[in-house]
């Protein structure tokens, strides 16, 4: 089994400062995560998640219309 290679971006994260990811006598909640907060005011690694979301296929470009979208999304048809 080969070790994947961290990426130099995803080592932003070692500076992080102690924070909550659930908040203390609380229910988990991403929206209320401090730790999510703090990654998503993270520039470089949004870039980085959207690079690896695009490589992986997930999603694409829509040259005609100047959009990306889920390769498995359905447009509600009213």
């Amino acid at each position: 089994m080969t070790k994947r290679k961290k990426h130099p971006k995803l080592r932003v994260a070692r500076n992080m400062p102690p924070l909550y990811h659930t908040l203390p006598g609380e229910k988990y909640s991403h929206r209320k995560s401090e730790v999510l907060k703090w990654l998503s005011e993270r520039p470089a690694l949004i870039e980085h998640v959207f690079t690896d979301v695009s490589n992986s296929k997930d999603i694409f470009y829509n040259p005609e219309t100047g959009k990306w979208q889920g390769v498995d999304y359905e447009e509600d048809e009213e």
